[in-house]
């Protein structure tokens, strides 16, 4: 029986505890797998590993051509993102890829669908005498003399060339993300971190920096990203919030005082000249009011 040029896959990944049944679940529809003879997952969460590798089918089978649809099911708290990748294989050697950020939502079934990217130099190591074609990376044919594993001249959009060299961040398990994302970002084959912990960004920028919204930085101390925008408010911030709500202060100085994430308030130099507490203060008491006003050395005085 021939086999059919559109495959479906069934994937239930193993989990820590006993997996519900709730139906949560993702429905993949792969595309760009032509030539693959499996599909290998891999899921990473907080810049961690999560699950896999997982291969799909197993033991491998007849070359895939078409559309490849595999439904994931997995016990994960909603709402929480994790960096989906997705490898075809042939021969057990990686030809295609793509990677992408998936929020899973408790109790339904996503559907997504991927576009793999062709991986122009998958072989690792030495050449063994074999030119290399000049492929696109920049490499001119090495004229069959074995090139010692060294990485190729040019790069390929975060994909390990010949050598071993990575433009993108490698994962703590030593693979090279394909394409970064909020929950795995970096750069230069340096190690991905996850921008999404301490809330102070939500997006990967091209340059594999952390950043909240398009600021090109995440928010500051005490402050969370929110909707693109860095809020201050009592749940991040110990100091004082100043009148836009956006930045966090200290909140003990003469111009900016207070405390829990109130709004800041100035103190006036006459009656007061220190912030303690979250409040303003002329040297150890209050500040200075009524027949009283002025701050003196420490001390409130009516002249």
């Amino acid at each position: 029986m021939r086999r059919a040029t559109r495959v479906f896959l069934a994937l239930l990944l193993a989990c820590a505890t006993a997996c519900s049944d709730d139906g949560t679940s993702l429905f993949l529809r792969v595309e760009g797998a032509d030539g693959a003879t499996q599909l290998e997952l891999r899921g990473v969460r907080d810049g961690a590993p999560w699950f896999g590798p997982e291969r799909r089918p197993e033991p491998e089978g007849a070359p895939f051509s078409g559309e490849q649809t595999l439904r994931v099911r997995f016990n994960s708290p909603p709402d929480v993102p994790f960096l989906l990748e997705v490898d075809a294989l042939a021969g057990g050697v990686a030809i295609a890829r793509a990677s992408t950020e998936v929020l899973p939502r408790k109790g339904e079934e996503t559907e997504l669908r991927l576009q793999l990217s062709p991986i122009e130099d998958p072989g690792p190591g030495p050449d063994g005498g074999t030119p290399d074609a000049g492929g696109p990376d920049g490499g001119a044919p090495d004229g069959g003399e074995p090139d010692a594993g060294e990485p190729d001249a040019g790069t390929d959009a975060g994909t390990p060339d010949a050598g071993g060299g990575c433009t993108t961040c490698v994962l703590p398990g030593g693979g090279c993300v394909a394409t970064t994302s909020a929950v795995a970002c970096g750069g230069s084959g340096l190690a991905c971190v996850d921008c999404t912990v301490g809330g102070r960004a939500n997006v990967c920028t091209a340059a594999g920096a952390c950043s909240c919204g398009t600021r090109g930085t995440p928010c500051g101390e005490g402050e969370r990203c929110d909707g693109n925008v860095c809020v201050c408010d009592p749940d991040t911030c110990a100091g004082c919030c100043d009148s836009n709500g956006s930045d966090c202060r200290t909140g003990n100085t003469l111009t900016a005082c207070g405390i829990n994430g109130a709004t800041c308030t100035e103190c006036s130099a006459q009656r007061a000249d220190n912030c303690a507490t979250g409040g303003c203060r002329c040297g150890t008491g209050p500040a200075c009011s009524g027949l009283a006003p002025n701050c003196r050395n420490g001390s409130c005085s009516a002249f």
